[in-house]
């Protein structure tokens, strides 16, 4: 007896009007680059003397740019792997009002001191962070197929940075329980929670496919899952409630996540062979900082204090490490890619960058070595060193800038932000 033949489910047509994939990844990757650029310009300011400028700076980029990366890739990848339609145009209206308006308000109530108005960009974020739970709750309602993990990771990063916004409102207000470090728990709470939970998750299938491979240990991903979210959890809870056990546990549990994903990052990178485009070479990079970065800060969380990595003289090296190595890298290699990949949607005549190894080779070395300067330098207290690193870096950062601009005016002439019904 012949076995019946298996059922597909064929995609559900698209209503009509309705946003398409490609125009929530531009719309909110288009805001997300004027924001960094407005960062960028804040940071230099900083650097010619406004002292404002560092923190407003600092919130232009990762609340306004980073976080909207995060937003629009999320809804983008999520709607890849539920295989169904974006959220319906009033939701990621919402998305966007209530997110943009919340992140301008934070920057500049923090860097000119009027709590009440970082508050008000508090509860905007808040808004906002509904409105993405419901379109991702949107999305698995139409969805034609069951994919948990399309969504597990994503929930619980929306999770991280609600609880990161309360942290920083009561930072704000100075309200902190006796031996607590609440700057301590909201940069885990962002960093790792908001930031580095959405990067893992989206690794586990976006590394495959930069690749061109299969996820070689898709088993890792439940352990990894578990030991990201708890690594996190541990290490915002120690610093909230001053348990230096909790939160110095925290340290090594993320380091484990970041190991397992290591393993699948390595097989990936092993299996493709040498064939790598640049973008794929910089998150590659991105992850191996990743692992350092954490067995740093492990290693001087147990040797000396939980709250060590973030403070004192250990804070650049863990910067160097996480912030300039780990989420800079990963985000602009990803970036780079995602627009070139928007830029082929939108016009299918434009061809994806060609893969350059010996160029592609020296700048992703240039990276791993700059980010390496980078932080030895700072741990040495070795200013040559650190500002060689330094320069590196920033070779690679403008090379991938210049890539990343381009691709998005490309992108935009090919398509615009088509936001309106047409």
């Amino acid at each position: 007896m012949s076995a019946a033949p298996a059922r597909r489910c064929r995609r559900r047509p698209p209503e009509p009007g309705a946003l398409r994939p490609s125009d929530v990844l531009a719309v909110f990757f288009t805001l997300a680059l004027a924001f960094l650029l407005a960062g960028a310009a804040a940071a230099a300011a900083y650097a010619a003397g406004w002292e404002e400028g560092r923190w407003l700076g600092l919130h232009l980029a990762f609340l306004g740019g980073v976080s909207q990366l995060v937003l629009g890739a999320s809804q983008f990848f999520a709607g890849a792997f539920l295989q169904t339609t974006p959220p319906p145009r009033p939701l990621v209206l919402a998305q966007l009002a209530t997110w943009n308006a919340g992140a301008l308000a934070v920057a500049v109530g923090v860097a000119a001191g009027p709590t009440a108005l970082a508050a008000a960009g508090g509860a905007l974020l808040l808004a906002g962070l509904g409105c993405y739970l419901a379109a991702l709750a949107a999305m698995a309602r139409r969805s034609l197929r069951q994919a948990p993990w399309a969504l597990r990771w994503y929930r619980a990063c929306a999770a991280f940075i609600a609880l990161g916004a309360v942290a920083g409102v009561a930072l704000a207000h100075g309200e902190a329980p006796a031996g607590a470090d609440l700057l301590g728990a909201h940069l885990a709470l962002n960093l790792g929670g908001w930031f580095g939970t959405a990067i893992v998750g989206t690794l586990h299938t976006f590394w495959p496919s930069l690749t061109g491979t299969t996820l070689r240990f898709p088993r890792l991903e439940p352990p990894t899952f578990a030991a990201w979210v708890g690594g996190v959890a541990l290490l915002a809870g120690g610093y909230a409630t001053g348990a230096d056990a909790v939160a110095a546990a925290g340290w090594p549990v993320l380091l484990l996540a970041a190991c397992l994903l290591g393993a699948n990052v390595a097989a990936c990178w092993h299996d493709a062979g040498d064939a790598l485009s640049l973008p794929t070479r910089i998150v590659g990079v991105g992850q191996a900082a990743l692992v350092a970065g954490l067995a740093v800060a492990a290693a001087v969380a147990l040797a000396d204090a939980p709250g060590a990595p973030l403070s004192g003289d250990h804070r650049p090296v863990t910067a160097a490490l996480l912030v300039a190595g780990w989420i800079g890298l990963t985000v602009l290699g990803s970036l780079a890619h995602l627009l070139a990949v928007l830029r082929r949607v939108r016009d299918l005549r434009a061809a994806l960058p060609a893969s350059r190894p010996r160029r592609d080779g020296a700048l992703a070395l240039a990276a791993a070595l700059g980010v390496a300067a980078l932080a030895a330098g700072a741990a040495a207290s070795l200013r040559p060193l650190g500002a060689a690193g330094a320069v590196a870096l920033g070779v690679v950062y403008a090379a991938l800038a210049v890539r990343i601009l381009r691709a998005a005016g490309h992108a935009l002439a090919a398509g615009g932000l088509r936001l309106r019904h047409d």
